[in-house]
């Protein structure tokens, strides 16, 4: 089947909410054996559970046309069945929570022992709902965010097929829970052991027992993990394959997400060509109703990306008319993401006080925030502002106030050694532009590789 109906139909008939035509038409779809759609609905219902009605499977055989009051009373009891599966569904979650709620009341050492030996705690949706917190506290609190992946590995390898609805449902959340745990070890800058991991979600899906789904999630992650590790060429062959599996499930949404992480593929390896390209097509895909974030971020890199290939007016006009959207986000983050993009579409614009002014409030919010190395990031496009204007006495102090900070926050060595070299630069009246914009680019890179080493070329 080729013709898919979109996830907002499914969820909607799932609910009842569609036309009687419209209910007839997917109810037709599901019973003829589409395994994507039954797939994109496995968390509502069960579909072989839901098809048991002998009745489902005679009307399924086709027929004249005549026995439509027939069908009706037969949708009706398949309605009936998918409204009692989600209320224990949802029983399950409350369930869930609960658990999860006693395991965090306790230390880690003992919440392993707990999930360990008593059977309470081995069940799907704790399993579930440990992956979603982890993946929810990976940016915020990464430390966290390791500890409940791992709590998740260790329910994952205590179910069972019978326990979780068949081996394939087992399989595919046994693939997510160590993908999960190697993406936020990736997160925490530990890629050694993001690798481990994500080696064991592998070997899942070359058994070829794991759902399409869960497939196109663990193939993102190691994409990701590809990217940080600055192995482009891998990352984007991935991404790819994640971007085939989103076609053939008709997943557009998610399609234009895989472009946005492909995009940041190409730019990290200095194709902004490329990453513009991709960049408009995740706009296209993305829709702005249904995921406002993701079309904002998608339009903070296009911003930033043509800024970067010297088209400044290009991104202001963008930026121009983006700024409602990061208003309407309303969230300190992204208020500040747009506070700093347009200092840099102001350096762009040679427009230096503009730019001066957002990079030293950028700076002080970070650093007010206690994100020390994001505040250095500002600082140094505040240091490029000032080379620019020949600033000699305050891109010393500035580099100074970095180096400052690192060496307080015991911040890697690669990081250290970078603007050690701008400082003693800085000193001797030799930094350039090309040497801070060296120093920016290699910080980004080395936030979450800090193996990397830092070679100046001016």
């Amino acid at each position: 089947m080729t013709d898919h109906p979109t996830p907002d139909a499914l969820e909607q008939f799932i609910l009842g909410q569609l036309s009687t035509a419209e209910m007839r038409e997917i109810a037709w779809h599901l019973l003829n054996g589409c395994t994507h759609c039954q797939q994109a609905t496995s968390t509502l219902w069960e579909p072989a559970d839901s098809f048991e009605d002998p009745a489902i499977f005679e009307l399924a055989g086709g027929g004249d046309g005549s026995e439509s009051d027939d069908y009706d009373a037969v949708l009706d009891r398949v309605l009936e069945t998918v409204a009692a599966t989600e209320e224990v569904f949802a029983a399950q979650r409350l369930q869930a929570r609960g658990l999860l709620a006693e395991l965090m009341q306790v230390p880690v050492e003992r919440q392993h022992l707990l999930v360990t030996n008593s059977q309470r705690f081995r069940t799907r949706a704790l399993c579930d709902l440990l992956v979603e917190e982890s993946h929810e506290t990976g940016f915020q609190d990464p430390r966290r965010a390791v500890d409940l992946a791992r709590l998740a590995v260790l329910v994952a390898d205590r179910l069972t097929p019978d326990t979780c609805g068949g081996e394939e449902v087992h399989e595919s959340l046994r693939a997510r829970v160590w993908a999960q745990l190697g993406n936020v070890h990736r997160i925490h800058s530990n890629l050694e052991e993001a690798e481990a991991a994500l080696a064991v979600a592998e070997e899942l899906l070359a058994a070829g027992r794991v759902g399409l789904f869960d497939r196109a999630r663990v193939l993102a992650l190691l994409a990701t993990l590809r990217r940080a590790q600055e192995r482009f060429a891998e990352a984007l062959q991935l991404f790819d394959r994640v971007a085939v599996i989103y076609k053939k499930l008709g997943q557009w949404n998610l399609l234009g997400r895989t472009m946005l992480q492909k995009s940041l593929v190409c730019g990290e390896a200095g194709d902004l060509e490329a990453e513009m390209s991709l960049l408009r097509r995740a706009l296209d895909l993305i829709d702005p109703q249904n995921d406002a974030r993701l079309f904002l971020t998608a339009r903070h890199n296009l911003i930033h990306a043509l800024n970067e290939s010297g088209q400044s007016r290009e991104a202001f006009a963008l930026l121009f008319h983006s700024r409602p959207l990061y208003l309407k986000m309303g969230d300190r983050m992204n208020l500040l993401k747009l506070r700093w993009v347009e200092g840099l579409v102001a350096a762009g614009l040679q427009r230096h006080d503009q730019a001066e002014a957002a990079f030293r409030e950028v700076r002080e919010a970070y650093a007010g925030i206690g994100l020390d190395y994001d505040a250095a990031l500002a600082s140094l496009d505040l240091a490029g502002v000032y080379v620019a204007q020949g600033r000699a006495a305050d891109l010393l102090q500035t580099a100074e106030e970095i180096l400052a900070v690192f060496q307080s926050r015991n911040t890697h060595r690669a990081a250290l050694a970078a603007v050690l070299v701008l400082c003693s630069a800085a000193r001797q009246e030799q930094a350039g532009v090309g040497l801070v914009r060296e120093v920016s680019m290699f910080l980004k890179r080395a936030r979450n590789n800090p193996n990397l080493q830092f070679s100046p070329n001016s």
